[in-house]
C-alpha cells in the first residue's frame, strides 16, 4: 500500500474509532450502567458475510482483514478492497443511528433504502475531497451496522461519487447481513 493509501486508510480508520467511541459513551461509577453495558448482546462479526455477497458488492474477498486496529466496545468491524474502493463495514449492538445523525462532524445525509432497509449515507465535513462516504442501516436483533467506503488511488472511476458507491457496494453487504 502506498503512502497516501495509508495516510487515507489511517484518518479514515481514526474517523470510525472515533464515531464508534464517541457513540459508546463512558460508564459511570452507577452499577446500573456496568449491567447494562456487560449485559449487550454481542455485535455480529461482518467477517462472516459470505464470499458470494462480497463479489456482488465487487470486492476481493481474499482481500479480507480486520477493519480497525482497535474495535471499540461493543463494535465488531471488517474490511475489504477492490480496484475502486476500500469498505470497513461495522455492526454495534449498543450504538443508535442518532449517535451518527448529532454528530456535528458528520454532513450531507441523504435517506436511501438499501436491501429493503431504511438507512442514510453522510460524509465528514473535513473531507473536502469527497473521498469518503459512510451508509449506516438498522439491523434488528444486531443494532446497526455502519460502513466507510474510501476512494482507492489505484481507481480508473474518480468522478462516481462514494456515496453512490456505497449504496451500490452496500446493497450486497446489507442483504448479507442478519436482518
Amino acid at each position: 500500500m502506498d503512502p497516501m493509501t495509508t495516510t487515507r486508510a489511517a484518518a479514515g480508520a481514526i474517523a470510525l474509532v472515533a464515531i464508534a467511541l464517541g457513540a459508546t459513551g463512558c460508564s459511570g461509577d452507577d452499577p446500573s450502567d456496568e449491567t447494562t453495558t456487560s449485559a449487550a448482546a454481542e455485535p455480529w462479526d461482518p467477517c462472516t458475510i459470505s464470499d458470494e455477497a462480497l463479489v456482488q458488492a465487487g470486492l476481493d474477498p481474499a482481500s479480507e482483514g480486520p477493519g480497525l486496529s482497535a474495535e471499540a466496545p461493543g463494535w465488531k468491524t471488517c474490511r475489504w478492497e477492490s480496484n475502486d474502493i476500500s469498505v470497513i463495514l461495522g455492526a454495534s449492538t449498543t450504538t443508535g443511528v442518532d449517535q451518527f445523525r448529532d454528530n456535528p462532524e458528520n454532513i450531507d445525509f441523504q435517506d436511501v433504502t438499501v436491501a429493503g432497509r431504511q438507512g442514510f449515507t453522510y460524509r465528514d465535513a473535513q473531507d473536502d475531497a469527497g473521498e469518503f462516504c459512510w451508509l449506516t442501516a438498522p439491523s434488528q436483533g444486531v443494532g446497526i451496522l455502519n460502513m466507510q467506503v474510501t476512494r482507492s488511488p489505484f481507481t480508473k472511476d474518480d468522478t462516481t461519487p462514494m456515496c453512490e458507491w456505497a449504496v451500490k457496494v452496500g446493497g450486497a453487504l446489507i442483504a448479507g447481513s442478519p436482518r
